[in-house]
């Protein structure tokens, strides 16, 4: 385990110091492979700088895939265009031994290569890639290169402890276990942090096994393992391994940070490799402070609990938005006192529910996590668990209050007797993918609403097929 180090700050943005024109004509000569990507649009909203990510592969042994020798040209007439910054993330090698049989797979070199893409309502866009010198790579080397960008994502720190901001939010990484410790719109002063005391706002996953305490990601003092891909345009940063205290829990979350992009791409997994008994096992929380009671009380008085958050929202069945005032009813002991759920509760949502909200109102800033996707398996033919999996909200008048995914929930309140554990079965999985969306809780939401309705209807990849094998 060791901490990764990042020199100087990354500057990147939306600012080209070109674009650079150039004719493709004849430059199949230079490049082993080239691809006409086209993506389109199918909702009828104008994208600008969407991130794009696609795999190249080549041959191993027979030809590089290093960024010295691709080219992405987004293509304004059939041999014209202009050159497009990309940036190469999570290079794989895959060089078989030869196999008796004579059998052997045939070896292979990939890559996967990031860019932005600006694409009309309704329309299409090609960009033309190129790449793999199909002769000496100095011929590549003379080709013109897209121009650099000139402002946008900036890295300070080393890693676990990274700060990230760009033109949207500000983000610091808790310098033990490298999850999102405090974070604030761009530009607002520290004093609008979204932070919960000493420990981050974001747990990827969580388990509690009582009576054991609950095991967090957050609980690592240093990643069990940990990856850092940073450039100008993305920045992707990989933890895995297994949980602090239940080693037989194995996890990985991935934080993707853009440079013109108002959300962080999120993914979380769960791999469960042994039997276990659990209480709760949770992906996707944001936990923020809030005082204790209605009235401050001493804690609350000297800063360390205050009402971060005023308001939470989430969509209903037919999309239209749901908000619900935290403090709107609340018990003397300060836990929400709502009707028709346990004490605490704020919302029992569906599964699925597509985003969840929390935002202050009079400061007009919020924070949002965005769902794209779900699933919940077993790798090793045992049963998948099927106990309250929900969305859930609360406030608990504990000093802050949260939202959270849970996969595995008792059915029974707390005191009951169907509030006891529910046993997993070796192989159980659980994955998730979703966003953290920092937004200005305006217009009746509408920066959120837009934004989740593009992250869930990207620009389409206009595939003609493959084969026939």
């Amino acid at each position: 385990m060791c901490r990764l180090a990042i020199g100087v700050a990354l500057c990147a943005g939306a600012a080209y110091a070109g674009p650079t024109a150039v004719d493709v004509g004849g430059w199949g000569k230079y490049f082993a492979f080239e691809y006409d990507y086209v993506l389109a649009e199918s909702i009828g909203r104008a994208r600008t700088q969407e991130p794009a990510e696609i795999t190249l592969s080549v041959p191993a042994g027979k030809t590089d895939i290093s960024a010295d020798e691709i080219r992405v040209v987004r293509m304004e007439s059939k041999s014209r265009g202009t050159l497009v910054p990309f940036q190469v993330l999570g290079e794989v090698i895959a060089d078989h031994a030869p196999e008796e049989n004579g059998e052997t797979p045939a070896s292979a070199r990939s890559a996967n290569v990031v860019f932005f893409v600006d694409c009309p309502a309704s329309g299409a866009v090609t960009h033309k890639i190129f790449w793999g010198a199909r002769g000496e790579s100095t011929e590549v080397a003379g080709l013109p290169a897209a121009e650099s960008i000139a402002e946008g994502l900036h890295i300070e720190g080393d890693a676990p402890g990274l700060t990230i901001r760009n033109a949207f939010y500000h983000v610091q990484l808790d310098p033990e276990s490298g999850a999102i410790l405090r974070a604030r719109l761009a530009g607002r002063p520290e004093s609008e942090d979204l932070f919960y005391h000493s420990v981050p706002i974001h747990f990827g996953v969580d388990v509690w096994s009582p009576p054991k305490n609950w095991d967090h990601d957050y609980d690592w003092k240093l990643p069990p393992n940990q990856k850092l891909e940073k450039g100008p345009l993305v920045t992707r940063y990989h933890r895995w391994g297994p949980l602090q205290h239940y080693r037989d829990v194995t996890v990985s979350i991935t934080y993707t940070f853009y440079a013109v992009t108002p959300y962080i791409h999120v993914s979380s997994t769960m791999h469960f490799t042994a039997d276990r008994s659990v209480r709760a096992v949770r992906m996707g929380e944001i936990v923020v402070a809030h005082s204790h009671k209605t009235l401050p009380n001493e804690k609350d008085a000297d800063g360390e609990s205050p009402d971060l958050l005023t308001h939470y929202a989430w969509p209903d069945d037919k999309g239209a938005a749901q908000v619900l005032e935290i403090d709107a009813s609340r018990g003397a002991d300060g836990a929400a006192n709502l009707a028709g759920v346990v004490p605490g509760a704020l919302g029992i949502l569906d599964r699925d529910v597509p985003w969840v909200a929390g935002y202050h109102a009079a400061k007009n800033y919020g924070i949002a996590t965005l769902r794209k996707s779900q699933f919940a398996g077993n790798t090793l033919g045992g049963p998948v668990p099927q106990s309250a999996p929900c969305t859930y909200v609360s406030n608990y008048g504990w000093g802050f209050t949260y939202w959270s995914r849970p996969m595995v929930y008792p059915p029974g309140a707390k005191g009951t007797p169907e509030d006891q554990n529910t046993a997993l079965a070796a192989g159980t999985f659980f994955g998730v993918e979703e966003t953290l969306l920092f937004f200005k809780p305006e217009n009746g939401l509408r920066e959120l609403r837009q934004a989740h309705e593009l992250f869930v209807h990207p620009l389409r990849h206009a595939f003609v097929g493959t084969g026939p094998w």
